[in-house]
């Protein structure tokens, strides 16, 4: 009797799977940031799930110890949790759906939504006070216009990174961004304020039009970490503690709310798919919104009118 060759999933370990799962992901055309994320991700599960555990072992004990280990002995917050489990919840469903594991539901832990802690507007002063070109570095004034960019855009590092010079319209006066990260593209109109900004850093970086605009000193691409510890530097020495340079965007979604600003327009330049964020920059900023509450308050301009009533 001659033996059938047979396709062996009984035996695949967790390692073998992943692997599997991240070839996917690329065949996918998935962004390097996410294959990334999934990456950081195992080295805290392989931490509490032996990589050669075969798939088929998995349960949702397996799960339900993975984040009391990550409560007790990594101190971190439920946010933080809730991430982990997210990311490891979408490779145990690529496993189920293969037949590697038997199916089950894996609910995410609840967590309380952080308070998001903007600039205040004396920070934003000190961040945006021009630095004098013929004393500061190339990195300084590139990061000024950085912050300018930011407080003015509201978009993300990623694009901050990608975008080149050619992609500035000052002609038009807009901002293009072809890479984002729902993959659709995004035009930003710069404003009155944002436009000698450009101009003059522009004139300063030189370069060709594929350049990318916010470079190292010596014109390459600079990477995402060189550029957070660069804006943290500069924060730190116009003594603001506050770093991060999605704490720009966040501060870009709070001004424009208390500014009143349209929540769809707001949508669109920040480039969410739907109104969901947006809905939790107005719960965030709930208590800036109280500060003028009575004056638009429907009930209160009742006393304000002459209203005749017809008896």
């Amino acid at each position: 009797m001659r033996k059938k060759i047979d396709i062996n999933t009984k035996d695949m370990t967790f390692d073998k799977g992943y692997e599997e799962f991240i070839f996917n992901c690329r065949a996918r055309n998935l962004r390097p940031a996410t294959i990334q994320f999934y990456d950081n991700l195992m080295r805290t599960v392989y931490k509490f799930i032996d990589p050669k555990e075969p798939i088929k072992n998995i349960t949702q004990n397996t799960v339900d110890n993975f984040i009391i280990s990550c409560k007790n002995e990594l101190n971190i917050k439920d946010v933080t949790i809730h991430t982990y489990l997210r990311g490891l919840k979408t490779i145990l469903y690529y496993f189920m759906k293969l037949g590697y594991m038997e199916q089950f539901h894996i609910a995410l832990i609840r967590y309380d939504k952080p308070i998001i802690e903007t600039y205040t507007d004396y920070e934003i002063k000190l961040l945006l006070k021009k630095p004098n070109k013929k004393k500061c570095s190339f990195v300084e004034f590139r990061n000024w216009t950085i912050c300018n960019v930011l407080y003015a855009t509201g978009i993300r590092c990623s694009n901050i990174r990608t975008l080149r010079v050619k992609d500035v319209d000052l002609d038009n006066n807009l901002l293009s961004m072809k890479t984002t990260k729902n993959r659709r593209p995004l035009v930003i109109p710069i404003t009155k304020s944002l436009q000698p900004v450009l101009k003059e850093y522009i004139g300063i970086r030189k370069g060709n039009e594929d350049d990318y605009l916010f470079c190292t000193a010596y014109g390459d691409q600079i990477t995402r970490d060189a550029l957070s510890s660069s804006m943290s530097r500069y924060n730190n020495n116009r003594y603001v503690n506050k770093t991060g340079i999605h704490r720009w965007r966040h501060t870009f979604a709070k001004q424009w709310i208390l500014n009143h600003g349209d929540i769809f327009k707001l949508q669109k330049i920040l480039n969410h798919s739907d109104l969901d964020m947006v809905r939790n920059y107005v719960n965030i900023f709930t208590d800036d919104l109280q500060k003028d509450f009575e004056e638009f308050n429907p009930l209160e301009s009742v006393g304000k009118k002459s209203i005749k009533i017809k008896k």
